[in-house]
């Protein structure tokens, strides 16, 4: 992850309750966290041999609750050699516990890029659906962005955005990655674009249907943001302050909405840099 606090859990991904925020703050007021802690792919620092059971510490069962992983379920470990294993739960309690390796994984499911999604917060509960698909995705940091044309501050808690988190643990068991993305507090357009996380990105790209398209760069870069307005796009204003930072991307000449725009965004992005890029050329048949 991109910092300390990112690669370190200091807390579980389930929402609690927590004080309410100040109304003159940029952020959505609520009264549940609308934020979770990411965290790297769970390891073990020795070599796993299948159906032979391995042990695990306190820090490792913290680092499977932020997962919301269930006694007998199943998640993705890797051991000292790089490889990945599905393993299930046989003991399960804070102080640690014992798992069964019982198969191994012929690819890793980690991405091979390191993509932050910015979107701007979707109204209709549509938030479910971009945090759920872009964890499956294989991003590692989820931006809710509040835009000219998003949801207001004052209406992000009506779009259930405590849930936020668990749509991303859940989404991280179902598509079997062991790391756990970030998801980040919404954010005011202006305060992301000023932010370290968006200056250090080697690539800076916001989906726009009304410029001409670009040149993918020469080097393939290995962090990327991507930014997706709300319906209707982000505004002139927002556009005119994107222009210098950020390429626009024209993915098309079909209008989409927002969140099928992150699905096909996403995929684009990994299908051009990341692990879904084919091997070879494809050919397609006449």
């Amino acid at each position: 992850m991109a910092n300390e606090q990112e690669s370190r859990p200091q807390q579980q991904a389930r929402p609690r309750r927590s004080g309410g925020g100040s109304a003159s703050q940029p952020h959505a007021p609520a009264a549940h966290r609308q934020d979770g802690p990411g965290d790297e792919p769970l390891a073990i620092p020795a070599p796993l041999i299948l159906s032979e059971a391995f042990r695990f510490d306190r820090g490792f069962a913290k680092r499977l609750r932020m997962r919301e992983v269930n006694a007998t379920e199943a998640f993705t470990v890797r051991d000292a050699s790089g490889d990945y294993f599905r393993a299930s739960l046989k003991e399960y309690d804070a102080k640690g516990g014992l798992a069964l390796p019982y198969e191994r994984m012929s690819r890793s499911p980690e991405p091979t890029i390191d993509v932050t999604l910015g979107c701007a917060v979707l109204a209709r509960q549509r938030m479910h659906t971009v945090v759920q698909k872009a964890t499956e995705l294989g991003v590692r940091r989820i931006v809710p962005l509040l835009t000219e044309h998003s949801v207001r501050p004052e209406a992000v808690a009506h779009e259930q955005a405590h849930a936020w988190p668990g749509h991303v643990a859940r989404a991280a068991r179902q598509c079997r990655r062991s790391s756990l993305p970030h998801l980040l507090a919404p954010a005011a357009f202006d305060e992301f674009l000023a932010s370290p996380l968006f200056a250090s990105a080697d690539l800076r790209l916001f989906l726009d249907d009304r410029s001409a398209p670009t040149p993918a760069p020469a080097e393939a870069p290995r962090r990327i943001v991507l930014l997706v307005g709300p319906e209707g796009g982000f505004s002139d204003a927002e556009r005119h302050r994107l222009a210098p930072h950020a390429r626009p991307w024209v993915l098309g000449g079909r209008v989409l909405r927002a969140e099928t725009a992150v699905l096909v965004g996403l995929t684009a992005v990994h299908m051009t840099w990341g692990d879904l890029a084919p091997r070879r050329p494809l050919v397609l048949p006449v």
